[in-house]
């Protein structure tokens, strides 16, 4: 079974793009190179559950 990151690996660069639009829904960059991400899913949920994943 192919991973996420190998199809994206091998995917073109018009296909990254809407990769990635799916998965970004707003980017703001400020001064002194901070940077706020807003994604169309919710972060916090995957981050709980790399926990138990990782044993």
């Amino acid at each position: 079974m192919i991973s996420y990151a190998d199809l994206y690996d091998s995917a073109s660069f018009e296909a990254k793009k809407m990769i990635v639009s799916q998965l970004i829904r707003r980017v703001e960059v400020y001064r002194g190179y901070q940077i706020h991400v807003d994604f169309n899913f919710d972060l916090a949920q995957y981050l709980e559950n790399s926990d138990e994943l990782a044993c």
